[in-house]
């Protein structure tokens, strides 16, 4: 337990000693989030909460990590995301590049790691759904091209996608009664998290605002569906430790919230991987509550989803059961984002007068 305790007090100063560093660098290279008609911040602000959160796993891991093949796959393919992702901050790369990055990083994951969806459960409820290798490689590929852009698309507010990875890595390490194999990577990595919240949040006035960036969603959200496809697919040497709709839960809220803002696009004949501000935080912006206040509702709504699969795991609830609750879940919330501005409304009631966007 103390050496636990020391890691993460490791992985969470060195993450801060990173950041301090990296933030006058990301000004002269213009790695740096500038305000426009979208963004609510006055300056510039740097975008390398991704790369030292990485920075801070590959370090730390080459100190106390045993290496394997798994594990080096991972720092290279999420690596290669993360360089991708600053080079996109940077330079706004095209939509195609960053696909085939993360189609690629997902590919060495599949070869070297054997990370790959290949049995879904009883999820219908007719028998276990196991799919043949030329069908599992591109539900894998779009499974992981899928979660990345949805933390990618619901990183909208201050510490919104960083608290939804802390809540999901928590809930895997519940799940899993704290004795996986990956307890202490994923202890290290919610202190990374934590340390880049500090500045993120500004939870002291001596610091200042840091971006995650997109090279942060493109590698936390890669980094959260390789490690559910770990823990929910048998291997030769072990079986699934969680169903693979239970994964959905842990996931739950940036899956749940990029589906419904995609539908609710195409519905309206709006390009659906256009940004606007139709999530479900800016609804709640919309009807008058802070940024601040917005994220602690955004974070209950996504620690009740993940306390679903908890619990529903715990009690032992078939698949098809738990996919079952899950449409439900899904049927409800968009529900809510399709008749966004009247819930908006209804909530301004609710709360008072709206302050102006």
């Amino acid at each position: 337990m103390e050496l636990t305790i020391f890691k993460a007090l490791a992985a969470f100063a060195l993450s801060f000693a990173l950041i301090k560093l990296l933030k006058p660098v990301s000004r002269k290279v213009g790695l740096v989030d500038k305000p426009d008609e979208r963004k609510q911040h006055d300056s510039a602000v740097p975008l390398i909460g991704g790369l030292v959160i990485y920075l801070t796993l590959l370090i730390v891991g080459m100190i106390f990590f045993a290496s394997s093949t798994a594990l080096t796959a991972y720092y290279i393919s999420a690596g290669m995301l993360t360089v991708v992702g600053v080079f996109d901050d940077r330079f706004n790369l095209s939509v195609r590049l960053r696909i085939l990055a993360t189609f690629i990083a997902t590919g060495i994951m599949m070869y070297f790691a054997g990370t790959i969806f290949t049995n879904l459960g009883n999820m219908f409820g007719f028998g276990d759904v196991v799919m043949p290798l030329w069908l599992a490689v591109p539900f894998t590929l779009i499974a992981a091209l899928g979660i990345v852009n949805s933390m990618n698309m619901i990183d909208g507010i201050d510490g919104l996608s960083s608290g939804i990875t802390i809540l999901a890595l928590a809930s895997i390490l519940i799940t899993l009664d704290f004795t996986t194999r990956l307890r202490i990577f994923i202890i290290v990595m919610i202190a990374a998290i934590l340390a880049f919240q500090v500045f993120n949040l500004q939870l002291t006035g001596r610091v200042k605002k840091v971006f995650m960036g997109d090279a942060g969603s493109m590698m936390i959200g890669f980094t959260l569906i390789m490690m559910i496809c770990y823990c929910t697919q048998s291997t030769a040497t072990r079986g699934p430790r969680f169903e693979a709709v239970t994964g959905l839960y842990f996931l739950g809220l940036p899956l749940i919230d990029m589906v419904s803002t995609v539908l609710r696009r195409v519905k309206k004949g709006k390009n659906p991987f256009k940004p606007d501000r139709t999530h479900a935080h800016h609804i709640f912006m919309h009807a008058g509550f802070s940024p601040r206040q917005t994220l602690v509702i955004m974070l209950c709504i996504a620690a009740l989803i993940n306390g679903m699969g908890i619990l529903l795991n715990e009690l032992q609830a078939p698949a098809w059961l738990q996919f079952g609750l899950f449409i439900l879940l899904f049927a409800f919330y968009f529900q809510g984002i399709q008749h966004g501005f009247k819930l908006s409304h209804l909530l301004q009631k609710v709360h008072g007068e709206r302050v102006p966007s």
